[in-house]
């Protein structure tokens, strides 16, 4: 969410984007902004789109949901990435990540509980992308990979939304100053689901 997690992306794009998103396209630009989280980009969007929404404070809500939208697309384009490119795809961004065994079980896991796993997958620190490019190589339904991700995904944007909502330009100062707990609490739901997967699937 902040550089605690990873790096976030340059001001000068930032900037750049939310000029954009001043004119006409502003919607468009948030389903851009959310297919690009979902899908190619691994940083953290939310210093984009923060400032997007506290433009449109009264209709965060909104931007939520064009971000939510975008981001379903991107998960669409990997899961399909996933199930026809999967190991040309998939063994790269393992190797990147390191976590072959998670991988593995998450695999597993998708063919046998497919719809928490993604859940769960949605709203941790997990690799996005890893996980649908999993969903899509395990041949998950794809109507039930969007209503998994669509719901997951949409506590994660709507939760901010409202946050813009009740405190304006302040969300993101807010969001910056707890950063280690968000990290943190991130991290345990992210360990938790790891242990699940290895020793209880």
């Amino acid at each position: 969410m902040t550089e605690t997690l990873t790096e976030q992306p340059d001001q000068s794009v930032r900037a750049r984007i939310v000029s954009w998103a001043k004119g006409p396209l502003f919607y468009p630009i948030a389903v851009l902004v959310g297919f690009l989280e979902g899908s190619f980009v691994v940083v953290p969007m939310e210093p984009v789109f923060i400032p997007m929404m506290v433009m449109r404070r009264k209709q965060a809500w909104l931007v939520a949901l064009a971000l939510l939208l975008g981001n379903v697309i991107g998960g669409l384009v990997i899961y399909w990435l996933g199930a026809v490119l999967a190991d040309d795809l998939l063994q790269p961004m393992i190797s990147m990540f390191g976590a072959q065994e998670t991988y593995d079980a998450t695999l597993q896991k998708l063919r046998d509980d497919g719809f928490t796993t993604l859940f769960m997958i949605g709203v941790t620190p997990f690799p996005f992308q890893l996980g649908v490019a999993a969903a899509g190589a395990a041949g998950f339904s794809v109507l039930l990979f969007v209503v998994a991700v669509a719901t997951s995904r949409s506590i994660r944007f709507l939760v901010i939304a409202i946050l813009v909502m009740i405190v304006g330009q302040s969300a993101e100062k807010l969001l910056k100053k707890y950063d280690v707990e968000i990290f943190i609490g991130g991290l345990l739901l992210f360990v938790g689901f790891a242990t699940y997967l290895l020793f209880f699937s």
